[in-house]
């Protein structure tokens, strides 16, 4: 819950039990619209009280007093049929607070405090461990998904107060290439799990309390089918198979809907031919994330470093098959608490007439689409030095909000009709949003071009604008709705993955996209029906500095906005 509701809660609850009412089942809501009859409600299905009490009561009183230095102060207290209790916020000192408040954070509005804590993010879909045999293999689409999630729950995480790296990508030169085409930043060292990296696990699986004998995993006939083409094959021709179930029951562990797959039984680390498992390999790959000793040789001892496992709903199964196998076989590896975010696959809607096989010719498809929507706008003469790094950048915000549009978990259905610029919103969102902030930061240009010019004075500061002179409701609504609640957002996003006690992240990757196309779509209403720079004469001054000083905030949110999807604004388009 947002601290400002959580905040009225508190206050109205105090009061109540001052009172000895009933205060069970307070609950106090943000409006989402119709904000001229009230910001925050109670509504009476939760709170029956006499609407007297509330009108003849000092409740205003107590409520403007204890919200008077915050963000967002409460000027009114009413009721109506519908709600018990009703505020309203003092808009003239709130539109001041919020832009202050967004325009001296700048870059970091939205951000938190730093936690001390690490988070390393192992893409599982772009590690190729067998790059030798698949590095012809194009690249899917479910991995461009990869791609751009890993694009996103970095600089979300950030901005979440957590210090994040992506572990080493050892991947194929096609994988490689889609991320750099994305501008992913990863580590450019591409390190092929060597013997060194899987021998000291197969050791301690030998030894393992958990291990199975051959004739006991023939008769649970539970083994999973290993590669017979694997590369990888160790010195020993005895096959090691580990009780993974027996892991989780004795170590206490989560299953369930938040923790491991209760269909998880028996894994074979080495065949009967010597050939290390695929679990193996992704183990020895996940045992490089736990810090081992320093530059002097000593073990570190070190706190807790959070892994989160960027996978797929294909590979989710045998990727807890690697945690459980890691955490059998290697004992340090318990300070690296894994977790693991699964989103789901990639397809085509029934009604696409045309067939994606890679993610290649599905980037291709959005870029040629967006190359013939720039040059109907701006036609062939416009094309400059900018014009490749504008065709990129939209290119780059089509895909990615097409692919964060749906929440995490499910299947994302791509429209793949050559023809869709004029069907469906899947695929103009993102660079509809890229338009908008290029819009703000035209206008904002333009003023100060003028300024330069002498026909207007400079931007006063906040602490010196009138701001009771914005009095509509669409000024108020992005205050209100977006300004103000984009940390909360932020937060939502990105804070509370864990709270789970389970091993499944809860990312709300969908949130940020949802909220710049809601945003984009407010300001873009705002901005065709009212006149932001107006004449120069000293009395119309003080509403287009008020206007401004809004624009200013809402261009500094939708900057913020895309690049926690790791997209650059554009100055203009």
């Amino acid at each position: 819950m947002a601290f400002m509701e959580l905040w009225l809660e508190k206050l109205l609850e105090k009061w109540m039990l001052d009172r000895n009412l009933d205060c069970e089942n307070i609950k106090v809501c943000r409006k989402r619209k119709d904000l001229r009859h009230g910001d925050f409600v109670v509504p009476r299905g939760v709170l029956k009280i006499d609407s007297n009490i509330i009108e003849r009561s000092d409740l205003e009183a107590k409520v403007q007093e204890a919200t008077a230095h915050g963000t967002l102060p409460i000027g009114r207290v009413s009721c109506d049929n519908h709600n018990a209790v009703i505020f309203f916020v003092n808009r003239t000192k709130a539109f001041k607070n919020i832009i202050e408040e967004v325009i001296s954070s700048g870059d970091k509005y939205g951000h938190r405090n730093e936690r001390n804590q690490s988070v390393i993010v192992n893409p599982v879909d772009l590690n190729i461990h067998d790059i030798a045999s698949n590095d012809h293999v194009l690249v899917s689409t479910t991995q461009l998904r990869a791609a751009i999630l890993l694009k996103h729950v970095l600089p979300l995480l950030a901005a979440n107060g957590y210090t994040t790296e992506v572990s080493k990508i050892s991947s194929t030169s096609k994988v490689v290439e889609l991320l750099n085409t994305l501008r992913v930043k990863v580590s450019e060292q591409v390190v092929p799990l060597t013997e060194q990296d899987w021998e000291p696990l197969f050791e301690e699986a030998k030894a393992s309390k958990w291990r199975e004998t051959l004739e006991t995993a023939k008769c649970l006939n539970d083994l999973e089918e290993v590669n017979p083409e694997a590369s990888v094959v160790l010195k020993s021709v005895e096959p090691i198979i580990l009780n993974i179930r027996n892991v989780i029951d004795d170590e206490h562990l989560p299953t369930g809907r938040h923790g491991y797959d209760k269909n998880l039984h028996l894994v074979e680390v080495i065949q009967g031919s010597g050939a290390a498992s695929v679990a193996l390999m992704e183990a020895a790959f996940i045992n490089r994330l736990v810090p081992r000793s320093d530059d002097k040789g000593d073990e570190v001892v070190s706190p807790a470093i959070n892994c989160i496992h960027l996978v797929s709903q294909p590979l989710a199964f045998s990727q807890q098959q690697a945690d459980l196998l890691l955490r059998a076989c290697s004992p340090s590896s318990w300070c690296l608490q894994q977790r693991h975010l699964v989103f789901g696959t990639v397809g085509s809607r029934k009604s696409s007439t045309v067939v994606i096989a890679d993610a290649e010719e599905f980037y291709n498809l959005r870029y040629n689409q967006m190359t013939q929507a720039a040059m109907m706008k701006y036609g062939d003469h416009e094309q400059g030095p900018g014009w490749q790094d504008m065709i990129d950048g939209l290119t780059a915000a089509s895909v990615t909000f097409e692919m964060l549009t749906t929440v995490c978990g499910r299947p994302v259905l791509l429209d793949l009709a050559e023809d869709d610029l004029e069907k469906g919103i899947d695929n103009r969102s993102g660079p509809f949003v890229l338009y908008n902030c290029a819009r703000l930061a035209t206008l904002l240009q333009s003023f100060q071009d003028r300024v330069a010019q002498g026909v207007y004075p400079e931007l006063p500061d906040a602490s010196k604008i009138d701001f009771s002179l914005l009095r509509e409701e669409e000024e108020w609504s992005i205050a209100f709705l977006y300004l103000n609640a984009f940390p909360q957002l932020v937060q939502d996003a990105g804070s509370n993955w864990q709270e789970n006690e389970g091993i499944c992240v809860n990312l709300s990757t969908h949130k940020v996209v949802h909220f710049l196309l809601s945003f984009s779509k407010t300001l873009s209403s705002y901005y065709s029906r009212y006149h932001i720079l107006g004449g120069s004469e000293d009395h119309l001054l003080p509403l287009m500095f008020a206007r401004l000083s809004l624009i200013r905030a809402a261009h500094q949110v939708l900057c913020n906005g895309l690049r926690l999807l790791g997209l650059q604004p554009f100055s203009q388009l």
